[in-house]
């Protein structure tokens, strides 16, 4: 973990993970599995599914503290618009929409939390090598 990085550079590289997340998968389930996808995919994806719950789990907590810098920046009255706007009325805007935003987090925290209670129970088949042999085969 890098502290001394502007903070916005460190959502920035959440952002380009989730965006190599999605580029590796789009071609569909491969990413999840090497030669034996039998037993190897379903926990992988239970994996992915644990990680997007702790991305959400953590995503509320960037929000609040992002709101509370630009209450900070208002309070100083260092925040001019450059489409006119009243700073007070924009920056009020903004915070609604956090808050909103927030609220949008932790109910999909609350779904992914249940995705993982079930993926978490999700395996492979056991196999004896010559069956995945066989399995391999026919995929």
């Amino acid at each position: 973990m890098d502290l001394t990085r502007d903070p916005h550079r460190s959502i920035r590289d959440a952002a380009d993970s989730v965006r190599e997340y999605n580029h590796r998968t789009i071609n569909g389930p491969q990413a999840f599995h090497g030669k034996h996808p039998i037993n190897t995919a379903p926990p992988a994806i239970g994996e992915a599914i644990g990680a997007l719950y702790t991305l959400f789990e953590r995503l509320p907590q960037a929000v609040d503290q992002t709101a509370a810098a630009v209450r900070h920046v208002e309070e100083q009255q260092a925040i001019r618009m450059a489409n006119g706007d009243d700073p007070s009325e924009a920056v009020s805007r903004l915070l609604r929409d956090l808050i909103d935003a927030r609220q949008s987090m932790l109910l999909a925290q609350t779904h992914l939390r249940s995705a993982v209670q079930v993926s978490s129970n999700m395996a492979g088949h056991w196999l004896e090598d010559d069956e995945l042999e066989d399995a391999d085969a026919n995929a």
